[in-house]
């Protein structure tokens, strides 16, 4: 999507790009061609996409799965992120510092490992939809700001336009954002939900009034 996005814009100030397309619409061929061009397109802006998401972060002090570690913990309650250091240790034999005094570097493979506990034996699949709603919003984010930069070169006259796009862009971030901190926030939420002797959560047996 974030590839279509930049490709439809810039038909408009690339003429060369209009061969993609009939008098009639779109091709069948001019369609195949428009999705494979997307494509490749994509990756490219999932390259600056990522810059975009590191940069940020860094920016907020870390990504939000980083925000319970060190002096200053955030995202989660204390008792939660008590809770948190209690199971990394009872369900995945981890021996660590405690997380006030833990690195960004040091506690991301471990909460790799939270989220492969989760997917295994916990309920991952409202986590995986917010980081899929996370991802698509940082593409969205680059195309935004590479499709107003390119608009900008093609068409200086026009930098109104470009200047509506970086809003579109900086709105996509901030979904990026609240989208980034919901999927560390259910993620955690999960592994809390875990038993501490590792393992699946037992059935509770519903019994008929």
């Amino acid at each position: 999507m974030p590839g279509s996005v930049f490709l439809f814009g810039m038909m408009f100030y690339l003429p060369g790009l209009h061969d993609v397309f009939s008098k009639d619409g779109v091709s069948i061929g001019g369609l195949g061609i428009f999705v494979i061009i997307s494509y490749a397109v994509g990756h490219l802006l999932a390259a600056i996409g990522n810059l975009i998401e590191s940069l940020y972060w860094r920016l907020k002090g870390g990504m939000p799965s980083n925000w319970i570690i060190g002096t200053a913990p955030r995202l989660l309650s204390p008792a939660q992120i008590a809770k948190v250091e209690a199971l990394t240790a009872s369900r995945l034999g981890l021996k660590h510092p405690p997380l006030a005094d833990m690195k960004t570097t040091t506690w991301h493979p471990i909460f790799r490992q939270i989220y492969s506990d989760v997917e295994k034996n916990g309920k991952p699949k409202r986590g995986d939809t917010f980081n899929g709603i996370y991802g698509l919003n940082r593409g969205l984010c680059a195309a935004a700001f590479v499709l107003a930069f390119g608009i900008l070169f093609q068409a200086p006259a026009q930098w109104g336009i470009s200047l509506g796009i970086i809003a579109a862009g900086l709105v996509y971030l901030y979904r990026m954002q609240r989208f980034g901190v919901h999927y560390a926030r259910e993620i955690y939420n999960q592994f809390l939900l875990l038993p501490p002797e590792g393992g699946k959560p037992k059935k509770v047996k519903r019994t008929s009034a």
